[in-house]
């Protein structure tokens, strides 16, 4: 495990158990092991390494996400599992949420906000193209009204799920989120929301995954030494291929492929996948 891993993963546990305001750099260093001098060289501030876990964990759920919309389940599935998702991640690390949750404004500074905005319109972009593929011409106008209902419904069960206290059936709020999400596509006629009013102003990711950008994601994968053989091997020959005047879509393919199943490379595979969707000659 490389050193600024094991930072991450003391610093998560400290801010779950003391909370973001009462956790210090030396509470970090201490649990880790290591000098101040040895935080500082990973992490300028403790506000750079709380957004570099905020960034860590929207990632992992953007490729979630993604996985969900353009996988071959039926509409209404990937409906239901869009929502688990966003609990499933509740779930996962409810701590952390519930603690940041209550004190967010320290550290929310501005480029941490506009991380946010930008994984939120990924998200969004997902979800639309979700709700094409459900309802199509159906909506009439009132996609928009439809996105912000399903995100409004997210945001109440996930505070439901992390404050109220006794034991929740996840599933069992997907299936429900998925049936007033039904109700309201098919018997609701008002709309009220434009295109233009929810503008979403961000690029998509295909617009901005770049060679460069697949390197340094790369790079960083490449630091810790823990991968599989396999593993290992299709990160090199992808860095290798990625470095080539035109990487080869098929090579490309088949080393997401390897990759795709793999925790620590999620965010690789996604970005690699919108890589190969901004090369191809169909788009």
């Amino acid at each position: 495990m490389s050193k600024k891993q094991q930072i991450l993963e003391s610093a998560l546990q400290l801010f779950a158990e003391k909370g973001i305001e009462s956790t210090s750099v030396q509470h970090i260093t201490q649990a880790t092991g290591i000098s101040k001098g040895a935080f500082y060289l990973s992490f300028p501030s403790k506000e750079s390494l709380i957004k570099e876990i905020i960034d860590s964990f929207m990632k992992g759920f953007v490729a979630d996400i993604d996985r969900v919309v353009n996988s071959s389940k039926t509409p209404d599935d990937k409906l239901r599992l869009y929502f688990l998702a966003h609990l499933a991640l509740l779930e996962k690390h409810a701590d952390f949420a519930k603690i940041y949750a209550r004190e967010p404004m320290h550290a929310l500074n501005e480029e941490i906000l506009e991380k946010l905005i930008h994984y939120d319109a990924w998200i969004d972009r997902s979800l639309l193209s979700l709700l094409n593929e459900l309802y199509g011409e159906q909506l009439q106008g009132r996609r928009y009204d439809l996105l912000v209902s399903i995100k409004g419904f997210v945001r109440i069960y996930s505070q439901l799920v992390l404050f109220h206290p006794y034991p929740h059936d996840i599933e069992k709020i997907a299936e429900l989120l998925v049936e007033k999400t039904n109700v309201l596509a098919i018997h609701s006629t008002a709309a009220y929301l434009t295109e233009e009013m929810v503008e979403l102003p961000m690029p998509g990711p295909e617009e901005v995954t770049t060679a460069e950008k697949l390197l340094s994601v790369i790079e960083e994968l490449l630091e810790d030494e823990r991968h599989p053989p396999l593993i290992a091997e299709s990160i090199a020959l992808l860095a290798e291929e990625l470095k080539t005047e035109t990487p080869r879509r098929a090579i490309l393919q088949g080393l997401q492929a390897n990759l795709y199943d793999y925790a620590p490379a999620k965010w690789l595979s996604y970005l690699l996948k919108k890589y190969e969707q901004k090369k191809s000659p169909d788009n």
